[in-house]
């Protein structure tokens, strides 16, 4: 896979770009997630850890149909810059929360900061085509998840060890400065011109959903549309990882609002680093084992939910922290094939004029699902109070959703 970063230059700056600007994300996540953990009140902290994924992900969902059609019209390389220096003055306002009144600005901070990252996102996908040849489409999109997955365990376990060290407020100062460095190794790709588009941007197509109804049309018509959806199905996913901070925060690190920060930011961040490992390794396993058709990127997307499901079974009957973390290692091995398979299946077929109004149905789906299953999974948890009890629930009902998806998508017709 490196050898793509060598021989397509602008795939490598965009690259580079992504590794800096991701490491900067999950390093804020962790100093973030410390600060709820510290400042939150124990009896509502699963519904507070559930709102903090709703914010993360809730406001993509809604600004995704605005940021795809964006994206198919004007330039990209601009529209990604735009958006790092804008999230860099968003986390810089993260400074100001110190105390449990300061909640409520964290959570719109934090809405800010997601919706200008939907821009960024839907950019830089529908960029990955035109930085690579066709046949190097499956190894570009398989590096482009790994480096997610190896910026999520380098992010997050430094970052719980940075929160320790430097505090959430430096944590943040580097999350900024990361943002910066992206938009100066952006300042250097060339992607072209922006893409020629039969439709002028319309804000009466964009709150008819016209675009997007454009785009599942034509998935539809490829045969694609449960691919698509897919990550949708994977929703209940979002409750995994309200049970990581769960977890991390009361079962592995000492009871929420009795310790510091810094107390607990490691435990949640070797959770969060198990889950990159396994994100990264996933993908490149499957590959590997079952290759690029379309047959086998269906059978690695089925397999995930089930391997995701069987995962986290076995993390909620981990008695300790080093049995947690390979239980979700695994886990999201499964996640990440999931992802991965379903993401190159469309991209493999769709036509670069919709990719960015594909991208954005895709994400919107997922958005809403994810923010629904970690919301949900927070105030099961409240009521139950048992982690254990939470986690085979929502074991049970991802291994279910993985089932119905195998059954809709083996009726759809799909490309050859």
């Amino acid at each position: 896979m490196l050898e793509l970063l060598r021989k397509a230059p602008e795939f490598r700056r965009l690259w580079i770009a992504q590794v800096v600007s991701e490491a900067g994300d999950w390093l804020n996540r962790m100093a973030v997630l410390a600060l709820i953990g510290a400042l939150g009140g124990g009896a509502q902290i699963g519904a507070l850890f559930g709102v903090e994924l709703v914010v993360r992900l809730l406001p993509t969902a809604l600004m995704g149909p605005i940021a795809g059609p964006i994206a198919d019209r004007v330039s990209r390389k601009a529209l990604m810059i735009a958006s790092d220096l804008a999230r860099a003055l968003t986390v810089l306002a993260l400074l100001f929360v110190h105390d449990a009144e300061d909640l409520p600005l964290l959570y719109t901070l934090l809405i800010v900061q997601m919706s200008i990252s939907i821009f960024f996102q839907a950019a830089r996908s529908a960029s990955i085509p035109r930085t690579v040849a066709k046949e190097d489409l499956h190894t570009a999109f398989t590096l482009t998840a790994a480096t997610w997955s190896m910026m999520l365990s380098i992010g997050a376990l430094f970052g719980g060890v940075l929160v320790s060290w430097i505090g959430p407020d430096g944590v943040f100062l580097c999350d900024a400065a990361s943002y910066v460095t992206s938009a100066l190794f952006l300042a250097r790709i060339d992607l072209g011109p922006a893409p020629q588009h039969p439709d002028s941007f319309d804000w009466k197509r964009i709150a008819t959903l016209a675009d997007m109804r454009d785009g599942f049309a034509h998935v539809r018509s490829l045969g694609l549309a449960w691919t698509v959806f897919a990550k949708s199905f994977w929703g209940g996913a979002g409750g995994f990882l309200v049970l990581l901070s769960l977890a991390g925060t009361l079962r592995f690190g000492g009871a929420a609002g009795e310790a510091s920060a810094a107390a607990f930011g490691t435990s949640v961040g070797m959770l969060y680093f198990a889950r990159g490992v396994g994100t990264g390794v996933g993908p490149v396993l499957a590959r590997r084992w079952f290759g690029s058709t379309d047959s086998s990127l269906r059978r690695q997307v089925a397999g995930g939910f089930v391997v995701g499901a069987v995962g986290y079974l076995l993390f909620g009957q981990a008695p300790s922290l080093p049995l947690a973390v390979l239980a979700v290692f695994f886990a999201h091995t499964g996640g990440s094939a999931i992802w991965v398979a379903s993401t190159l299946l469309w991209q493999k077929h769709v036509d670069d004029r919709f990719r960015g109004r594909v991208y954005a149905l895709e994400f919107l789906g997922m958005t809403v699902s994810f923010s629904l299953g970690g919301l949900l999974t927070g105030l099961l948890y409240d009521a139950s109070r048992s982690i254990t009890a939470t986690v085979t629930l929502v074991s049970l009902v991802v291994l279910a959703s993985g089932l119905l998806w195998a059954r809709l998508a083996s009726r759809a017709s799909h490309p050859a």
